[in-house]
């Protein structure tokens, strides 16, 4: 996740995270990319040629675990009998 403000100088950047990674994406250099979005600024820059989207690796994890804990709650109600 991109945060909303660099972190050095409190700049609102969140907003040209998407604008950003569709363009670089698309094929366009990062630099030219940066310019045209008006971030001139080094730290600002930082925060969006570093950036890491997690969320989605993160976000598998997490509905493992919940269907498996499910999974256990109903086990715990409706023990099989043997």
């Amino acid at each position: 996740m991109v945060p909303v403000r660099c972190f050095s100088c409190e700049r609102v950047i969140g907003d040209k995270w998407e604008p950003y990674k569709i363009r670089v994406e698309a094929g366009e250099k990062a630099k030219d990319v940066l310019d045209d979005l008006g971030l001139t600024r080094y730290c600002c820059r930082r925060m969006l040629i570093t950036g890491v989207q997690l969320i989605d690796e993160i976000i598998k994890y997490d509905l493992e675990k919940i269907v498996l804990r499910k999974y256990d709650i109903e086990q715990m109600k409706n023990p099989k009998r043997r």
